[in-house]
């Protein structure tokens, strides 16, 4: 009989298989954050049980049972259910697996020019605030949609040597340094071996994925889901700004007086309100680099417009045809 769980720690680690002894750094492929849910079922042979309880998904993933708790149990699962990715179960009934995987393409082709992502693409902007200094320098930014030196891309590069890819051999010694002045723009076999990562090895596509899926995905569903929105261009908006500005600035939502739709605003209208400031703010910037990414607000726009609100239609994401 399948369960349906949700993660009740703050953060809990995804495993390849049930370790004997903890901690084990080995066995983990990913980490899920609290409110996650998956169907998965209890792992009834297990090497140390003083551990407690295990559960698995059914892309054969393990968890902790300390970490999550039984919501219900399924009897009856239809087979296409079955293909549906664990997270569905948080999402609304618009926002079905197709959804998401036309949000997701829709910010790869802002971010790389391509709807299934590049995730050997690196580059290097001048778009870092250094907090000693104020001034801006140069950073890495790299892969499907994007991660930058000074945000995510140590948790990445962490994720891909404990699963031992190809070239963690050549990455693991920058684990220390990565995050840290002085930049690694400069260092010629750092960032080689990272794109070399991103074109050839599978694993660090699988570690991109997880990682745009729990740091990015998530957290923007999540705030899709707990201020009531429900449409997909709604959470094209959101997922983007959390991906292009880390989160959904509150100093933007102070410059319109539109309320989320859980305090009884009106959805399109917030939307509508929010893509315009966050025009404003990106055209206006005092890092003139962000002035050339309002195509992204003109997307938005354009579904607007459009009527587009379900994402049923096309989508010119930035000169790439999504359908």
């Amino acid at each position: 009989m399948m369960l349906q769980l949700i993660v009740t720690a703050t953060k809990l680690n995804k495993r390849s298989f049930v370790p004997a002894n903890l901690p084990d750094a080995g066995s983990i492929n990913g980490t899920v954050s609290k409110g996650f849910t998956f169907l998965g079922e209890e792992v009834k042979i297990v090497p140390n049980p003083a551990l407690g309880r295990w559960y698995k998904d059914r892309d054969n993933n393990y968890y902790w049972g300390g970490g999550v708790t039984v919501l219900t149990y399924v009897e009856d699962e239809h087979e296409e259910e079955k293909t549906a990715p664990d997270n569905s179960l948080m999402e609304t009934s618009l926002i079905t697996p197709l959804v998401k995987k036309k949000v997701e393409q829709i910010v790869n082709a802002f971010e790389t020019g391509s709807a299934t992502g590049n995730y050997g693409e690196l580059v290097k902007y001048r778009d870092y605030t250094d907090p000693e200094t104020n001034s801006l320098m140069v950073q890495i930014t790299f892969g499907r949609s994007q991660t930058t030196e000074f945000g995510h891309l140590k948790a990445l590069i962490q994720d891909y040597v404990n699963d031992h890819g190809t070239y963690a051999g050549e990455l693991q010694p920058y684990l220390n340094r990565i995050g840290k002045k002085p930049s690694l723009a400069t260092d010629i076999d750092f960032c080689a071996a990272l794109k070399n990562a991103g074109k050839n090895d599978p694993i660090m596509k699988n570690c991109q994925d997880q990682l745009f899926e729990m740091k990015y995905y998530q957290p923007a569903h999540n705030w899709f889901t707990k201020n009531e929105f429900t449409l997909p261009l709604s959470l094209l908006v959101i997922y983007d700004s959390t991906i292009h500005s880390g989160s959904v600035p509150a100093f933007l939502r102070k410059r319109f007086t539109t309320v989320v739709p859980a305090s009884g605003g009106n959805e399109k209208d917030w939307i509508s309100n929010y893509v315009d400031v966050r025009e404003k703010w990106l055209a206006n910037h005092s890092n003139t680099l962000l002035h050339a990414t309002v195509y992204r607000t003109h997307c938005f726009k354009k579904q607007i417009e459009n009527d587009n609100w379900n994402l049923t239609k096309p989508v010119d994401a930035n000169g790439v045809t999504i359908l």
